[in-house]
This record gives structure tokens, sequence and C-alpha cells, in this order.
């Protein structure tokens, strides 16, 4: 009698234990991770079909690209008591495999059995693809993880138990230099498989810098413990870690303010781990939207002062090595941030100042042209202009008339479109661009190839000149010579009577190379850097 109560004991524990989620496949582990007890479609995993797992080490049964998820996943089990939805990969016949959700609980006063609880269905609305992951972690990449924390933040928001934990990692240099490449990515799949273990979903985890990771979780402590873990994961290797942990909270941050908002913290945090305190999402973003003020004021004080500084890098012809003009870059003092001049420029297209800056550009490079052609040193520049300058009815007028009155440099002056910010108003640029060629001066089409733009301002605009997007000429080695694509630009200019420049031009090798495919221009490094003095013949 006593052995049928126990029986019924462990039936209902086992009952209790599965309940928790309506699972096609039910499994029991001891404390070893051997199965002591199978139910439901198990047969369906497995790589011989019909054959009892009891007796069975459960690692035997999943994918080997996975077993470092799972073991992750029974040493947070403790902790946290119940672990799920997580994706892993089972072995199926044949040596297969297929993911399956796992549902796992822990049960302490049965003897430190583990019961799992497997679902077939997919997780949904994840949108998740493989351009969105990382091969060599199996986390999601940083634009990825933005989007996906963005979506749940936004869901989630006047709800409680919702976090992000950004943390930096040290120590896996340590480990490639004492066991090699093998050793570093087997421990970078361990702290990945930690991330997911403790992420919403199991998938919820993201890469957003060379050391640096960030998952979304439900219990504030997650973080802490995964701070801990991590330290004792390798008992070779010491990794030192920083950890920042940031909740929604009641007040409501508009939804088009979350990847902001979001973007500001992941990027500071790489910057410096230790600047990053928030404790909510609203306090990131008041502490954004006041440093983001801070900013604007700052960059419209330089640009109505013109205190910006101006840098020259060659571009020069191929055939025969001579200048033929120099780019202008924009160089920014300390009161900016360290942001990069790259970055400055995209801050000032998105806040809506960037007319500004164009106009206060040309207007010191007509001045700059003007003083070195007196000075009997005549200079050609080239100067980048923005889509949103031509799309602005005030500004372009201002940007024509101010190059009507300077078509005395007219020949020395070029005009770059660029392409970080899209015309939206083809028809309407059209006529500003020819207003400006009548003056006199070129135009020229900059990061030709980066996008889709570029085709259509090639099709709709009268220019003078193209510039290949430097991403084609990094990628020229000797290698890796694949001309294709370029033949087919240089073709296209060719028949359209444009000239080319490549960009980014870094070796012998690529200027050779473009000058063999007939590029007409070449500029980078191999020419020259930037230089507060323009290079002359």
């Amino acid at each position: 009698m006593s052995n049928s109560l126990e029986e019924i004991k462990k039936e209902r524990e086992r009952f209790v234990a599965f309940s928790f989620a309506a699972a096609e496949i039910f499994l029991e582990l001891d404390k070893n991770g051997i199965i002591v007890f199978e139910g439901g479609a198990s047969d369906k995993i497995g790589p011989e079909k019909g054959v009892s797992l009891i007796g069975k080490n459960i690692l035997e049964l999943i994918d080997q690209d996975d077993r470092e998820v799972f073991k992750a996943l029974t040493m947070h089990l403790e902790y946290k008591g119940r672990i799920g939805p997580l994706p892993i990969r089972f072995l199926t016949e044949a040596n297969r495999s297929a993911a399956l959700r796992v549902f796992t609980l822990n049960m302490p006063s049965n003897n430190g059995h583990t019961y799992l609880a497997l679902r077939a269905a997919p997780l949904g609305g994840s949108g998740i693809t493989s351009a969105d992951v990382d091969q060599e972690t199996g986390l999601l990449t940083k634009d990825a993880f933005m989007a996906l924390a963005t979506e749940t933040m936004v869901d989630h928001q006047v709800k409680s138990n919702l976090y992000m934990t950004a943390i930096e990692v040290t120590g896996l240099e340590e480990a490639k230099k004492r066991g090699g490449p093998k050793h570093m990515r087997l421990l970078l799949k361990q702290v990945a498989a930690h991330l997911k273990t403790l992420s919403i979903d199991g998938q919820s985890a993201g890469l957003i810098g060379d050391k640096q990771f960030a998952f979304l979780h439900r219990a504030k402590s997650d973080g802490e413990h995964l701070n801990e873990t991590l330290k004792t994961v390798d008992k070779n290797i010491s990794l030192t870690t920083t950890f920042s942990t940031m909740a929604t909270d009641e007040k409501v941050v508009a939804e088009d303010q979350v990847l902001r908002t979001l973007s500001y913290v992941l990027n500071k945090f790489c910057a410096d781990p230790r600047k990053v305190d928030f404790d909510t999402l609203t306090g990131a973003y008041e502490d954004m939207a006041t440093k983001t003020q801070q900013r604007l004021h700052t960059i419209k004080k330089t640009i109505e002062a013109g205190s910006f500084k101006m840098v020259f890098q060659p571009v020069v012809a191929l055939p025969n090595g001579e200048i033929h003009h120099n780019e202008v870059l924009s160089r920014f003092d300390e009161t900016m941030d360290d942001g990069s001049p790259l970055e400055i420029i995209t801050f000032a297209e998105e806040f809506g100042i960037i007319e500004e800056f164009d106009l206060a550009l040309c207007r010191k490079a007509i001045d700059y042209v003007r003083k070195m052609k007196k000075l009997g040193t005549p200079t050609a520049l080239a100067i980048n202009l923005s889509g949103r300058t031509l799309d602005s009815d005030v500004h372009s007028a201002s940007l024509v008339k101010m190059l009507t009155a300077a078509t005395d440099i007219a020949h020395s002056l070029l005009i770059e479109l660029t392409e970080t910010s899209a015309v939206q108003d083809l028809e309407k640029a059209e006529v500003t661009l020819n207003k400006i060629k009548t003056c006199g001066f070129k135009i020229c089409l900059d990061d030709f190839g980066a996008g889709a733009a570029g085709y259509q301002y090639l099709r709709a605009f009268n220019v003078d000149f193209v510039k290949i997007d430097g991403q084609y000429i990094r990628e020229m080695t000797p290698e890796n010579y694949k001309p294709t694509f370029l033949l087919s630009i240089v073709k296209l200019c060719n028949d359209l009577g444009v000239k080319t420049i490549g960009e980014h031009v870094e070796t012998e090798f690529q200027a050779k190379s473009l000058a063999a495919l007939g590029v007409d221009y070449g500029q980078g490094f191999y020419f020259g850097k930037p230089e507060f003095v323009p290079r002359a013949n």
C-alpha cells in the first residue's frame, strides 16, 4: 500500500511539474542529467527511432552547437527555479536536428530532479532571420537586438518586470593568447549561452560591441547574477565584467524615441561602461534629451561662428598622378563631446541643422579659394552637400544665391551630393542643380553604389562626376579581385560622359587596378591623408 501511495505521490509531482506547459514531450532528469522518465511523443527525438530515452544523458540528444546553452540552463535553474521558453535543437533520426522550445522546472524537494517540457511550435512574433544573428555567437546583431528591444519595451511600458542589462566582458583576448582562437571561440559561445538562457524567450540577447553584450530579462537581479556567473565560466581564464541594468517604468516614452534612447544608452556603454548608470528607460531618455539640446546648441553656435575647421584630402588623376582637386572635410573642437566628424554631420542631418552647416561650409570654401587665388596658389576644392539642403526651399535658394555671386571661382569648386540623407523631391532638386551648373560649377554624386538612390540621382541629374563608394575599393585585394561591378559602373559612366572617382584607395594594387579598369581619379590614404593645408602638384 505504501509503495502505491509513493507512486501516486510521484505521479502527482510529475503532473504538477509538467502542467506548467502544454507540452508534446516530457522528460525527467536526475541531478546528473540522466533521463529517468519520458512521456508524450518522446520518440520524436533521439538518433534512433523507437529506442527508449531512459538511461541516456540529455546532452547526447542535444545538437552539439546548443549543448553549452543547456549547460548554462542547468547552472541557472537553481537560481531561477523555472526557465523557458528556450530554443534548443535536439537530434532526431539520421542525426538531423529539430528546434524545440524547452520549458524547465527544478523541484528541490525531489532529489534535485529537473523536469523538461518540450514544444515543437516555433516562437512567434520575433521575425528573426539569419541576417539578424551573429554567426560566431548565435546572438542577435546590434541592430537586430535594438529593434527587438524597442518593440518589447514599447509593448511593456507602464508594466513592471522588464529590464535591459548591458555587460562588458574582458579577458577573451587572454583566452586567445593562452589557448588559441578555438579556445576563445568556445569561451565566447559559453558567454553567449548564459546570456540566451537568462534572456526573455531565450532570444532577447545581442552582441553590441567587440566585447559588449546586452539582454532583456524579467527579474532585476538577473543582471547581477549573470555578472557573477561569467566570472567563473573558465577556471583558467580570469574574465572581468562591468554591467548596468535599466528598467522600464510607469512613465511612457514615445515609441519613436525608444529606439533612439536605446541606441544612446548602448553606444554610451560601449564607449565607457562606467559612465552608464541609468535606472530607468525614462531616466535615460531625459538624459539623452538634455544632452541632445546641449549638443544642438553647441553645433548651432559653431555653425554661426564658422569655428569648425577645414582639412583637405587630395583627389588624384590615376593616369599621371597629378592632383585634380582636394576634397574639403570638416573637423570640430573638443566641445563636440568627442563625436567623429561623420557622427556630428549625421546628427546635424537628423536634427535639421545640416542645411545651415552646408551653407557655412560653402561660404568658408569660397573664401578660401579666393584667398589662395590672391596669394598666387590657385586651389580647386570639392565640398559636400546634403540632400536635405536641396529639399529646403529657403536653403537651396540661399545656396544658389551664394554660388551665383561666386562665378569667378566656379572652375575651382566642385559640389558633391552625398547620399547620407536622400533627396525627397528629385524634380525640385534637379532645378536647383541646373541653376548651379549654369553658374559654371560642376556636380559630383558621392558614395555611388552604396544604395539605390545613386542610380536615381544619375538618371535624374545632369552630373559631371561619380564617386564610387569606398566599400567596393576596400574589397579589392590580390586574393579577392572581382571587378565585375566596378566595370559596370565605369562603362555606365563612360556611356553617359561622366568622370569616375574611386575613394578609399589605400594600396598600390587598388590604385593600379582602378586605373586599369578605366577609373579616372583616385582618393584615399595611398595618395594622402586629410591635412590642414591642401596638397598641390
